[in-house]
């Protein structure tokens, strides 16, 4: 698990954020492609549904009804870009974005991934592992920080959207929720892999899911 996963002061991030930057994680050289859409609001084309999760299409919208499992991508990435939107339809509402996953899952009632991260999608801002933390799946340790005081400002609540947009170069990782980031990560040990949906038991929404692959 990563160490200090969670800062209290908003101006800590804005430290590490400097050391991403003077190494290299804005990647001088390297360009983002076009964004392609994930998600094309009329089915699951392009996605696997593992272990019995309970995913499906609704008014242009995808919908975790709650279930366990995941949802998985067909394709793998290495650098990239992941954008997307998620609505809580309930307090508390509970699931997580995987990047770099493998297809494997974990033998147990869940059958969650078992070699992967996870972006804390759960509806709240408190707790061990609030809205936009990093939490690990079996893949090797790394180094998070999360700015509480800054992901309290920027969340919207409960039924209203919030939009997530993912960023991984190489073992560096940032998240940004409504545009401000949150989280910042390194050492990241796989360095491609799937994205999915996770079913944690909770209702909510995803919208306009798309990457841009970074060459």
């Amino acid at each position: 698990m990563g160490d200090d996963l969670s800062l209290r002061r908003p101006g800590s991030l804005c430290l590490v954020l400097l050391i991403l930057l003077l190494t290299g994680c804005a990647g001088g050289q390297r360009v983002e492609g076009p964004a392609v859409a994930l998600f094309n609001g009329l089915n699951l084309e392009g996605w696997v549904i593992e272990n019995d999760g309970h995913f499906s299409v609704k008014e242009g919208v995808l919908v975790v009804n709650r279930g366990a499992g995941w949802l998985r991508s067909e394709r793998e990435f290495e650098d990239f870009v992941l954008s997307l939107d998620v609505r809580f339809l309930e307090e508390n509402a509970n699931s997580g974005i995987f990047i770099r996953t493998a297809a494997t899952s974990g033998e147990d009632k869940n059958g969650w991934p078992d070699n992967g991260y996870q972006v804390q999608c759960m509806d709240t801002v408190e707790g061990k592992y609030p809205l936009g933390t990093l939490i690990p799946y079996g893949a090797g340790p790394f180094v998070a920080k999360s700015d509480l005081d800054v992901l309290a400002m920027v969340y919207r609540s409960t039924g209203h959207w919030n939009r997530f947009e993912i960023t991984c170069i190489g073992k560096k990782l940032l998240v940004r929720l409504n545009g401000t980031v949150i989280t910042a990560a390194d050492q990241i040990t796989n360095r491609s892999g799937h994205v999915g949906i996770q079913g944690e038991h909770g209702l909510l929404e995803f919208a306009n899911i798309s990457v841009k692959v970074i060459n």
